[in-house]
């Protein structure tokens, strides 16, 4: 397993490390992974989030704090001072677990994770969903980003200073209303590590345990910033806007919020994206984890009525976490015939 450095990165440098060691685990064929120090304010959206369903830009901007969309899905970070991202991206689903499929394999990489907070004497659990425990509060938030090929890319975020609840006064009206941690109070690293642990030798502890867990010899290697896959600030590509300023269609599912717009003819929205290479007249997005072909494909197929030019979705064969593809297909259908 190659691994680069622990280090203090920028926010932009820490994303970039997400869709840069996917690509390079898909053509190598063999597993990345990096562990991040990084410093906020920020609010980190999910790739397929609707950046007014989450958050109050201007309450965001009034307040300093930056908002910024990450390449994986998932749902949305605060960084309210230090944080740690830890980056791991594998060739394929069982590239580590070896009995990981599809359905499994956020379940099966995260006990990895699991381990290597244990290596540094803290007690973390996962039940599913998008958030890891440490001493049975929410204390860090999984994301991941998909390729068609089966390549796979997780984050695992967490705040050091403070929680990575998004703060009242910056959340959306429908992000007030959900139940992010099942009425648990989410936790900050500083609340939670055993005296002694600092930030850097948590994140290299969790490395550690990731790769002895695995049963696989850690690589050193060095990643120069020109090598870093493009990411601009909030006003384009992975920053904001690339999400439609309002949804016709809007559906609670486990995880919280999918929703689906249909878009004009011509209109360059998902070419914003680097992660999105064509643009669907129809488009689907939430809070899901799962890749963003996938949502791309559902709304590609819900436009085209035969579903022609969708690639083969099968349950067993899509990462998705937080609803399902009958859910999501038929949110898009929704949006399209609106």
């Amino acid at each position: 397993m190659r691994c680069l450095p622990t280090a203090y990165r920028s926010l932009r440098e820490a994303m970039m490390l997400a869709p840069t060691l996917l690509d390079a685990a898909r053509q190598e064929g063999r597993p990345w992974m990096a562990g991040s120090l990084v410093e906020g304010p920020a609010i980190l959206l999910g790739a397929a989030q609707r950046a007014g369903r989450v958050v109050k830009l201007a309450a965001c901007a009034e307040a300093g704090i930056s908002v910024f969309r990450r390449a994986t899905t998932g749902t949305a970070v605060h960084l309210g001072g230090r944080g740690v991202v830890w980056t791991l991206a594998l060739p394929d689903v069982a590239a580590l677990a070896h009995d990981a499929t599809a359905r499994t394999v956020l379940n099966r990489n995260v006990r990895f994770f699991l381990k290597g907070f244990g290596r540094a004497g803290v007690q973390a659990h996962y039940f599913g969903r998008e958030w890891i425990s440490i001493r049975r509060r929410p204390a860090a938030v999984i994301a991941a980003e998909t390729t068609v090929e089966g390549a796979v890319v997780l984050e695992v975020w967490s705040g050091l200073d403070a929680s990575l609840a998004l703060p009242g006064r910056c959340a959306a009206p429908e992000e007030l209303v959900l139940d992010r941690w099942l009425g648990k109070q989410p936790a900050a690293l500083a609340e939670v590590l055993p005296a002694g642990v600092t930030p850097e030798i948590l994140v290299e502890e969790v490395l550690v345990g990731i790769a002895a867990a695995a049963q696989v010899t850690r690589e050193p290697v060095e990643l120069r910033t020109g090598e870093l896959s493009g990411l601009v600030d909030g006003s384009s590509g992975f920053g904001l806007p690339s999400s439609p300023p309002v949804a016709v269609s809007l559906e609670r599912v486990p995880i919280g919020w999918i929703e689906a717009e249909t878009l004009p003819a011509g209109d360059s929205l998902a070419s914003e994206s680097a992660t999105r290479e064509t643009c669907p007249r129809v488009w689907l997005g939430g809070d899901v984890i799962t890749g963003t072909w996938v949502l791309d494909a559902l709304a590609r197929g819900a436009t085209s009525g035969d579903g022609s030019s969708t690639p083969r979705l099968e349950p067993d064969a899509v990462i998705l976490e937080g609803a399902t593809l009958e859910v999501l297909g038929t949110l898009a259908q929704r949006a399209r015939s609106r």
